[in-house]
């Protein structure tokens, strides 16, 4: 079942254009998000449209850049796509729209999400979330070029749904999130946990609390950033990769959907704003302690409708 993470509602205003001048200093790369169901990109301050879907999600960058995976939002299904970053030679790698009438019971009960997919680093594989073979949503991993998918059976014994996975820099690990179901059996919070792909161990990295979801990898390896939730608040953290104390990065408490830009020093993020979500970006240090310094925050660019479940992905 596909359940949203975020309980965020914007309203809607401001015009959209294909091409848009950024709001704030414009740092290098392309960001790839997702509008009215579109995949845009921003790039050196402007805006265009790359897929005109209406109901894409979920959009990322390959490694190399030449590639964005993607998933594509059916009738009680969807389906992982993979397509060239000028938007030619979309290739469908999942199947999962059921062979019955729509709206019929067994078209509900054959019908199958693919969510949430991340790169290997090497390019050569994409891990989703799905509930395929399951009444929950487990890991699966897929060769991007396409084939079958297999599912990873360590993600299966937390006994609970997970969803947003993201690839360690080095390939051999998997940060992602797992819905705990709370003492009273009807409220939820989300952990962050992290998978050996070489030994298959599992070792939580942030728990307890209100939750904590959106976990991305920092181009080095070292951090990991997230979003936190402590009542009704979201904001921005770090932690190490390899545990320890979690470093709170904004104070607004309407943070969703992080991503590293290339280099590392700079993470970008979605706010809520009267108008919508807008791309916020935020300067990452170390200080002479090592510990996590932020710059304050700087309004990239906005957008109209700009999901922030989907999230965003930078590339150089």
């Amino acid at each position: 079942m596909l359940t949203l993470l975020l309980t965020i509602a914007p309203s809607c205003a401001s015009p959209s254009t294909e091409e848009r001048v950024a709001l704030a200093a414009t740092p290098s790369g392309k960001i790839l998000f997702v509008q009215n169901g579109d995949i845009y990109v921003w790039e050196n301050g402007k805006i265009r449209r790359v897929l005109e879907l209406g109901n894409a999600a979920w959009p990322r960058w390959s490694p190399d850049g030449t590639r964005i995976a993607f998933v594509r939002m059916g009738d009680a299904f969807s389906d992982l796509y993979v397509v060239r970053s000028d938007g030619q030679d979309m290739r469908q790698l999942t199947r999962n729209q059921p062979g019955f009438t729509p709206g019929s019971y067994e078209y509900v009960q054959n019908a199958v999400w693919a969510l949430s997919p991340a790169w290997s680093p090497d390019g050569a594989t994409i891990v989703y979330v799905s509930d395929l073979n399951s009444i929950k949503n487990f890991l699966w991993l897929i060769p991007s070029q396409g084939g079958t998918p297999q599912r990873l059976e360590p993600s299966t014994r937390l006994g609970d749904n997970v969803d947003q996975p993201t690839f360690s820099p080095d390939g051999t690990r998997i940060a992602f999130v797992h819905r705990v179901t709370r003492e009273d059996g009807l409220s939820r919070r989300t952990d962050i946990w992290v998978v050996n792909l070489r030994t298959g161990e599992l070792a939580p990295l942030v728990q307890g609390g209100d939750g904590q979801y959106a976990p991305t990898w920092s181009p080095d390896g070292n951090w990991i950033a997230y979003v936190g939730r402590n009542g009704s608040a979201n904001d921005l953290f770090v932690i190490p990769a390899s545990g320890g104390q979690p470093v709170q990065l904004t104070n607004s408490g309407v943070v969703a959907s992080p991503t590293w830009s290339p280099d590392g020093r700079t993470i970008a993020f979605l706010q809520l704003e009267r108008e919508g979500f807008a791309v916020y970006t935020i300067e990452f240090t170390l200080g002479p302690d090592g510990q996590p310094r932020a710059g304050e925050p700087k309004k990239l660019f906005a957008a109209e409708n700009i999901d922030a479940v989907s999230g965003l992905s930078w590339h150089s």
